[in-house]
C-alpha cells in the first residue's frame, strides 16, 4: 500500500503545481486587427491627444482608413514592394490631407507627436543604444578578454 500511496502523491503534487504554472498573455498574443479597426484606433487616440471635435474625429478617421487600405493594396503585391518613395509620397500625401482637417495648433502637435513614435522603438539594435536625438551610444562590454 505505501508503495502505491507514495507515487500517487507525487503525481497529483506535480499535476498542481502544473497547473499553477500559468503565464499571463505576452504583449504579441492579441489578434491582428484589420485596417479599418486600426484606423478606428488611431483616430480615436488621435482626438484624444489633439482634442478634436466630432466632425474632425470623424474626418480624420476616414482618412486613416483610406490610407490604411493604400497601404493594403501596396503590400499585398508580393512582387513588388513598397520602395521607400512610395511609402514617403503616401506619407506626405495622408499628411496634407490632415493638414486641411486639423488647426495649425494641432498639426504642430500631431508633427511632434509622429516625430516621437517614429523614434519609439528603436532603442537597442546590435549592441548598440540609439537615444532620441539620433546619435549612437556604444554598449560598454563588461567582460574583460
Amino acid at each position: 500500500m505505501k508503495k502505491f500511496l507514495l507515487p500517487l502523491l507525487a503525481v497529483v503534487a506535480i499535476s498542481f503545481s502544473a497547473a499553477a504554472q500559468t503565464t499571463p498573455p505576452q504583449k504579441g498574443d492579441h489578434p491582428r486587427r484589420s485596417p479599418q479597426e486600426m484606423a478606428g484606433h488611431q483616430a480615436k487616440r488621435l482626438s484624444k491627444e489633439l482634442s478634436l471635435s466630432a466632425d474632425q474625429s470623424a474626418k480624420v478617421e476616414q482618412i486613416m482608413a483610406a490610407r490604411a487600405q493604400e497601404m493594403q493594396a501596396l503590400r499585398a503585391d508580393a512582387s513588388a514592394r513598397p520602395t521607400r518613395e512610395q511609402m514617403q509620397a503616401n506619407r506626405a500625401k495622408y499628411d496634407d490631407q490632415l493638414k486641411q482637417v486639423l488647426t495649425p495648433d494641432q498639426f504642430a502637435k500631431y508633427t511632434t507627436l509622429a516625430a516621437n513614435r517614429r523614434h519609439h522603438g528603436h532603442g537597442m539594435q546590435d549592441g548598440k543604444l540609439k537615444a532620441k536625438d539620433g546619435k549612437i551610444k556604444v554598449k560598454a562590454n563588461s567582460t574583460a578578454s
